[in-house]
């Protein structure tokens, strides 16, 4: 049915000036369904294909590229450039309500898939945006039915009430957001390249297993490396003990957490929580290493994160334990060489359990670090990886700003 006016957006383009109109969506689009098809159908060349999953897995307003194919059979739907896709089942409400535009033709449309055709007042890539985000998402969630697996189907799509402006306005919104999707897209795509870069540079400047020199090494140093255990190093402590769930979350002392440990070979220096002060526990010092004790995983047993800060009053969370050099070390190579392959597989190694893993403090001090007998060598190396994760951190801030603006202009440019 035909609706009333409907209010402006906070942020708009200046040269649109009419109010947006709501209509159910029905009455400006038709519905279909995707057609059969599954994973095991797919080929390395054929027809594109979409199927249901990537829309789980990508989060697409707009799908621009298929890269996958299969053998086209009777009885298939193709896309004709125009189209918005919206999962039939899933997991959650919440993942099931979320639209996709198809841009190209001549894709087949798998299985699982509800189809909507808009008409010729409505612009896919909007339309899609609009569904997937504020009042129609909220809508969709709640149409969604099913325990283990939700359901949605056309009619419930249909009976959703949109907003919308005049087609010119809707092609200059969808504009804006694909150019800001390719930006984000660009910052993703270069932050996964430094990271890959660094995981391989662990691997090359520090010595593999057996060997007494990296692959790759700064012009000027010779000498071979020894390998030194973390016992012979420095000594270790325990996290947190004798509390109780009372005693967190208040209190003028800090604790470092154990996500902290586990995701930053550098600490995080906010990544701490509240407890009360108590002098019998061990305070973190400039320079400590922590350690995570457990995981679900072998692979994650032992992950390590360097301190640098010297606030009193910190302490280090009851799943972890802290190792403190006996001499001084630099500690962006100490960072970085805990995390390198060579001594990483020896902490696999240790790790002992089925359902959880967990590593003996004990038998960690046995674990065999290289280091170079040049200070000078070890203080490159730790510059190096610190230049390096500054970089990579830029280009994480980056990312994250421009998707803090997509975030902000969706809930601003729709009404």
């Amino acid at each position: 049915m035909m609706s009333k006016q409907a209010p402006i957006p906070e942020v708009r383009f200046p040269r649109f000036a009419c109010d947006w109109e709501t209509r159910e969506l029905r009455t400006v689009a038709t519905f279909s369904k995707g057609s059969g098809y599954s994973k095991s159908d797919l080929a390395d060349s054929g027809v594109p294909i979409i199927l249901y999953g990537r829309l789980y897995t990508k989060y697409e307003s707009l799908i621009s590229e298929v890269d996958t194919y299969a053998e086209i059979q009777p009885g298939s739907r193709l896309s004709t450039g125009n189209e918005v896709i919206v999962p039939a089942s899933g997991e959650t409400p919440e993942d099931i309500a979320r639209a996709s535009a198809v841009r190209q033709s001549g894709v087949i449309l798998a299985g699982d898939l509800n189809v909507i055709h808009p008409s010729g007042l409505l612009n896919s890539h909007f339309l899609a945006l609009r569904l997937s985000n504020g009042e129609p998402h909220s809508k969709l969630a709640e149409r969604a039915q099913g325990k283990s697996v939700v359901h949605l189907h056309g009619k419930d799509i249909a009976d959703v009430a949109v907003k919308f402006p005049s087609l010119s306005e809707q092609q200059v919104i969808g504009s804006l957001f694909e150019r800001l999707d390719s930006l984000i897209d660009l910052q993703q795509e270069e932050l996964k390249k430094l990271r890959q870069f660094k995981n391989a540079m662990l691997g090359k400047m520090f010595p593999r297993p057996g060997a007494a020199v990296p692959e790759v090494r700064f012009p000027g140093f010779q000498d071979e490396w020894e390998g030194k255990s973390l016992g012979s190093l420095g000594d270790t402590y325990s996290g947190l003990s004798g509390k109780s769930k009372g005693d967190f979350g208040h209190g003028e002392a800090k604790f470092v957490v154990y996500t902290n440990v586990y995701s930053n070979s550098l600490a995080d220096l906010s990544g701490v929580e509240r407890v009360e002060v108590d002098s019998r526990q061990n305070e973190v010092k400039f320079g400590d290493v922590f350690f995570t004790t457990s995981s679900e995983v072998p692979e994650e047993v032992g992950m390590s994160s360097v301190w640098l800060d010297d606030r009193p009053n910190v302490y280090l969370n009851s799943f972890c334990f802290g190792w403190r050099p006996k001499t001084k070390c630099d500690p962006f190579f100490t960072a970085s060489v805990l995390r390198s392959p060579s001594v990483r597989t020896q902490f696999v190694r240790l790790a002992q359990g089925i359902s959880r893993y967990n590593i003996s403090r004990t038998k960690a001090m046995d674990i065999i670090v290289p280091i170079p007998s040049l200070p000078d060598e070890q203080r490159k190396i730790g510059e190096f990886f610190k230049n390096l994760d500054s970089l990579i951190e830029l280009k994480d801030k980056q990312h994250e700003k421009l998707s803090q603006i997509k975030r902000s202009l969706l809930s601003k440019m729709f009404v």
